[in-house]
Order: C-alpha cells, then structure tokens, then sequence
C-alpha cells in the first residue's frame, strides 16, 4: 500500500461521489480495480473510473450509511492521504478485440465504473451502456457517453429512459449472438443477467461478470 493525496471529492448525486487522487506511477488495465482505504484502518476494493491515460485516478463511490469506508471517504479533503493499493483484476477488453466488435455494459449502481473507465479509455468503443438503477437522478455522469449510447433503467420512478428493471429492457432488446457483454452489479442481477442472456442465444464465453458487494 502506497499514501495518495487526494485532489477532489466530487458528489454525483445525495449519496455517491467521484474521489480523485493523485496517480504517481500507477498503471492499469480498463477494467481493474484497487483497494483504497485511510492510513492505518481497513481498506476495500472499487473499480478504477477514470480513463487510462489521466493524470489522476478517479473511484466511484456509494455511500452506505452503515458502511465503515464509504463514509470516511467522504469527508476527507484535498491533500489528505489515502491508502492505494497495486491494480489487479481480469474484468478487462482484450486487446485484439476492443475495436472489432461491439460490446454491451451492463451494470447497476456504481457497477457503470468499469464501463466509464472503458469509454474514457478507448475512443473507438462500439458500445451500448445499460445501468439500471432506482430514479433517474442516479443517472451518473451521462453526458459521458456519446448520445444514444448510454439506458438508463429507472425501477421507482419514470425519469430513465426505460421505465423498468434493466432485466425487462435486456429481455425485448435484440442483442446479437457476435457482441460481448460485461456484467457489473449485485450478485442476484448478474445471475438474472446472465441466465437472460443466455436463453436469447449469447454464448457464455462471450458473457464476463464483476461481483459488487
């Protein structure tokens, strides 16, 4: 573990927030996380959301009124010191593929972090992002991405550009049988996800999923 200033604390919505720290000699593969914490208490795991090729690193947090880490982040300030771990993870584009076949995002929640870090990472993505989430509000940063590009699936209000969970978009979606599709979120979704994906035709080898507690 190495200290890390951070440089910005930027607040997406009530309860979710962009922490932005400084780089230093950190490489990454899109797709891989860290473990970031404070000095001398427990850290956790967060995908890495900003691109591969910024000055800074960027993570993308929810704040959980229970949670020990979340909250602390919160309130740190500019040039505080966090704890940063090396980048690890296989929740990544292979490198012979990222510019020859489209690809679906499909995350909940804070699980479009990966899929921020691909876009800002890759220009030359063919892409479709679906992030299903509970109100329109928690639309993060959708300006973003390039217009039609990015669903929002809105479970309890009717401000998303699909009124509904993000399983009942996929399941009248065309979803071609040559895509790839990522998978980000809850455990519960991916099992949904994976087991619709599946029944439309998609073979599992062209289906990758990322757990979020």
């Amino acid at each position: 573990m190495e200290y890390h200033k951070v440089t910005e604390i930027r607040s997406i919505s009530s309860s979710v927030y962009v922490l932005c720290f400084e780089r230093k000699d950190i490489q990454f593969v899109p797709g891989q996380h860290l473990n970031v914490g404070l000095p001398g208490e427990e850290d956790r795991p967060y995908s890495i959301y900003s691109g591969h090729s910024e000055e800074h690193l960027e993570i993308l947090v929810k704040e959980i009124e229970q949670g020990n880490i979340s909250r602390k982040l919160r309130v740190v300030e500019p040039g505080d010191l966090i704890t940063v771990d090396t980048p690890t993870g296989y929740f990544t584009i292979e490198e012979e593929r990222k510019e020859k076949v489209p690809f679906w995002f499909i995350g909940t929640g804070t699980g479009i972090s990966p899929f921020h870090c691909f876009v800002k990472s890759y220009s030359d993505l063919d892409y479709h992002i679906v992030h299903g989430i509970k109100a329109g509000h928690e639309s993060f940063e959708r300006k973003e991405y390039e217009a039609g590009r990015y669903i929002s699936c809105t479970s309890r209000d009717s401000d998303g550009d699909y009124n509904g969970r993000i399983t009942e978009y996929l399941r009248t979606s065309q979803l071609g049988p040559e895509a790839y599709y990522f998978v980000c979120g809850g455990y519960e979704m991916i099992d949904q996800v994976f087991d619709l994906l599946i029944s439309k035709g998609i073979s599992k080898f062209r289906i990758k999923t990322e757990g979020y507690f």
